[in-house]
């Protein structure tokens, strides 16, 4: 299959997320308060985009990436990665969540849903849709950072053990999301702060923190040396991989263009664009040196420019 990549189309009509249903309920004001109980945060599980190119970015996450189809309906697709995480695909006939506007959004696992959304309403944060799903399975809650992007909290129950790794790329799970935002502090303190994910490593130009699942989240500041101005079509997904050569040699041979790597760095990244237009990242295992882990970015990074989202955040 071969990809040409492009900036994301605009977004026409509603996009919606199939897995629940309901408007978007709003909870309190978008100011974060830090005190007391916190959501609890194990890793990520569930990564879902809304596109009008809905036929070229299922065929690339099903062919280009060899992700197993789960579940095909009209205007929906779930794809399954080996640690039971998921990637779903919505079309423009779906007619639930009108809010999905912000590029990628990306779930944080927790253990407990219903007390995660608490919290989160206790703290004033935007609570976008109803509770989903059902007690004593995967239930899910939609919320809106104060980098304006969506996210969720995510209960999953009968999570497997993983699996083997799947697809040309080797993907094993989702191993990275990263946002690019003019309201760092807020975020940053939303992160560190409210979810209190712990703190990897921080500089002036980002801050990365880990979850226990061995996944991280890192936010990175607008107008730096290490500024990231291709991340402009919302949060970015990080595919975990079993060998990072491996799937850029893959990538390469399907053609689709990367936006920017560096290989030899704790195991090696690559960005690329897929055909819905948002930007997504292949991140190969930590490589253990005995030290302790460096900023995967540093000063000497190598860039190359990305076209420009036709929707950028600000």
């Amino acid at each position: 299959m071969e990809f040409t990549g492009g900036p994301r189309p605009p977004l026409t009509g509603s996009f919606p997320r199939s897995r629940g249903r309901g408007p978007v309920e709003q909870i309190g004001a978008a100011s974060f308060r830090f005190s007391g109980e916190t959501v609890r945060v194990l890793g990520l599980d569930w990564v879902g985009t809304r596109t009008d190119r809905f036929r070229g970015t299922v065929a690339f996450f099903a062919k280009t990436l060899g992700l197993p189809v789960g579940v095909r309906r009209r205007d929906f697709v779930r794809l399954d990665l080996p640690d039971s995480s998921v990637v779903e695909i919505f079309g423009p006939r779906d007619t639930d969540h009108q809010y999905f506007t912000t590029g990628p959004a990306v779930g944080f696992l927790v253990s407990d849903v219903g007390r995660a959304r608490a919290e989160l309403a206790e703290r004033g944060v935007e609570l976008l849709g109803p509770l989903g799903g059902d007690p004593g399975e995967v239930r899910w809650q939609h919320f809106r950072a104060p980098d304006g992007c969506v996210y969720e909290v995510v209960e999953n129950p009968t999570r497997p053990l993983p699996g083997k790794p799947v697809g040309p790329l080797r993907i094993t799970h989702l191993a990275w999301v990263g946002t690019r935002t003019s309201h760092y502090d807020a975020t940053r303190s939303f992160f560190g702060r409210f979810l209190e994910l712990e703190l990897g490593e921080e500089l002036p130009e980002l801050v990365e923190y880990r979850l226990p699942s061995g996944a991280s989240v890192e936010v990175f500041r607008p107008g730096t040396s290490l500024d990231h101005a291709h991340f402009s079509t919302g949060p970015v997904p990080g595919f975990g991989v079993e060998d990072i050569d491996v799937a850029v040699a893959a990538l390469r041979t399907r053609k689709v263009p990367l936006l920017q790597s560096k290989l030899r760095d704790r195991g090696g990244w690559a960005h690329f664009r897929a055909p819905d237009g948002c930007v997504y990242e292949v991140k190969g295992p930590r490589r253990s040196t005995g030290r302790r882990p460096r900023p995967r970015f540093t000063r000497t990074i190598r860039r190359t420019a990305g076209t420009p989202s036709s929707r950028e955040r600000v």
